[in-house]
Formats: C-alpha cells, sequence, structure tokens
C-alpha cells in the first residue's frame, strides 16, 4: 500500500480520445461538485472525459480510496478533491507537439 503523502501512478485512460481521466465514487458528493466543470472545461478544450469508478476497479479503489474525485490530464494528476475551472482550462491548453499534430 502507498504512503499518504506520496500517490501511486495515476492510470491511463482506456479511450484513447478521452485527454482527461476522471475518477469518482459514487455517493461523493465533492466528485459530484467537480464533473460538471470537467466535462465543461473538456468541451470547451475539444476534448472527452473518461469517468471511472474506482469501487469497480480493485486497484484503483486501493490505489486512490481517500483522494477522490482525482482528474488526471494527459497523464498527470491535475487536482483531487476539488477542480477549478481556470487551472484545468490552462492545464487542457498546454498540449505536447505531437498531440497538436494529431489534433488529440
Amino acid at each position: 500500500m502507498n504512503s499518504p503523502t506520496s500517490l501511486p501512478t495515476p492510470p491511463r485512460p482506456q479511450d484513447a480520445d478521452a485527454r482527461v481521466l476522471y475518477l469518482t465514487r459514487p455517493g461523493c458528493h465533492l466528485c459530484d461538485v467537480a464533473l460538471p466543470v470537467v466535462r465543461a472545461e473538456a468541451d470547451r478544450a475539444g476534448t472527452s472525459v473518461e469517468v471511472r469508478d474506482i469501487d469497480e476497479d480493485p486497484r484503483l479503489a486501493e490505489d486512490w480510496n481517500e483522494h477522490v474525485p482525482v482528474v488526471v490530464v494527459d497523464g498527470v494528476v491535475h487536482a483531487r478533491y476539488r477542480v477549478e475551472a481556470p487551472a484545468l482550462r490552462a492545464a487542457l491548453a498546454r498540449r505536447s507537439w505531437w498531440r497538436r499534430l494529431l489534433r488529440r
């Protein structure tokens, strides 16, 4: 198990077109508040969001149990617990040259 100060390696989206992976669980109030912000900013950036319930995957549940919601952008943890639209917008505006070239 991971120490409380270190986070596990973020999982990758299974959907190749998703730049944003959103880790959540049912009954999470912070998750319910953050998801509309994440979807709106992803729509603005022209990308998709893969929403994954950590309780459906024992490894995700073990790794991210107390950290939801988690927003992963391009394989890097962007936010946990709360999401700020301007910061997410800035993260989605930064893209590697090969992603810009491939329009992904």
